[in-house]
Parts: structure tokens; C-alpha cells; sequence
């Protein structure tokens, strides 16, 4: 099943209430691609797929770190990949380490090393849009995220019904 799903996020309340349900949704070895250019709200995503997994807590952008960890039961490993200058850097992060066990992986700016990232595998590709807000477009690959794409948990419908109110 190649399948692509689109979406419109109007604002950042949206954007983090479509990364809250998918927060819902992850479980322990799952790997999440984020694509999209300087400020289009991959780490606004992010917040709210921390705030999915572990209500309450607060994810940041590990830019000048390059990786943060969040949480327990599952960790919640979460990557930027801004500042590598080589699709080769990744190995250096020891992602595929900090991966094993409980831990659910998120990769910003995965676009820069995806041929080092698992097949199995969410991609988000977040991309302005001329009238306003931002258009996500949700690729599942591998037979996990193409079975919950089938079954409509990737849809508008699951999600936007728990828009955050203050945004």
C-alpha cells in the first residue's frame, strides 16, 4: 500500500492536536520522519506528540544538541538534524542505540538521512500553503503505519475533535 494522506492544519492549535492523537497511537520501536522546511512546525508536532505520549510534558527543539530524551516507558528519543552536515553524521548520534528497547524515535529534518533511517517507518512532510496555515502530508510506510493508515487513525476525523482551545 503506497498511500499518502493529506491534510490542512490551520494554525499551531491544530498542528498540536494532530501530534497529540499521533502521540496516542505510538508505541515502543516506532519511528517518526519529520520533513519541512524552517518554521513549518515540525517542532510544534513534536510538543504535541510528547504531550500525547506523556500528557504533561514538554518537548523542545534539540537543535544545537542534536538529540533530547524524554521521558520513560516509552522514552521518547527525539532528533534534529538541522546542523549534520552528511547524511553519514547519524551513525555518530547513536539513534539506532538510544532506539533499542522501550524507546519511540522522532527525526526532525529526517529528509537530510532517510536512506539511514528504518523502512518501517511515519513520514510527515509539513509545507506552507498560499492561503494560510500548513499542509501535512502523511506517508505510512512499512505494514505497521500502513495498517493504521487503513484503519483511519491517520484521518482528520480521529484527531480534530481535541483541538488545543488556546491557540
Amino acid at each position: 500500500m503506497s498511500v499518502e494522506i493529506r491534510s490542512l492544519l490551520h494554525n499551531e492549535g491544530e498542528t498540536r492536536a494532530f501530534g497529540h492523537h499521533l502521540g496516542t497511537l505510538l508505541r515502543r520501536g516506532d519511528w517518526v520522519a519529520l520533513i519541512g522546511t524552517l518554521g513549518s512546525g515540525k517542532t510544534t508536532l513534536v510538543q504535541g506528540i510528547v504531550d500525547g505520549v506523556h500528557p504533561g510534558r514538554r518537548g523542545r527543539s534539540p537543535t544545537y544538541v542534536m538529540v533530547e530524551v524524554y521521558g520513560e516507558g516509552p522514552r521518547i528519543v527525539h532528533a534534529d538534524l538541522y546542523r549534520m552536515a552528511r547524511p553519514a553524521e547519524i551513525e555518530t548520534l547513536g539513534l539506532t542505540d538510544l532506539a533499542e528497547g522501550d524507546a519511540v524515535v522522532l527525526v526532525e529534518w529526517a529528509d537530510r538521512a532517510l536512506e539511514h533511517l528504518p523502512e518501517d517507518r511515519l513520514e510527515l512532510d509539513l509545507r506552507y500553503v498560499p492561503e494560510g496555515g500548513r499542509e501535512i502530508r502523511i506517508r505510512p510506510r512499512g505494514p505497521r503505519w500502513e495498517d493504521v493508515a487503513r484503519e483511519g487513525h491517520l484521518d482528520r476525523d480521529h484527531w480534530s475533535h481535541a483541538l488545543y482551545p488556546r491557540d
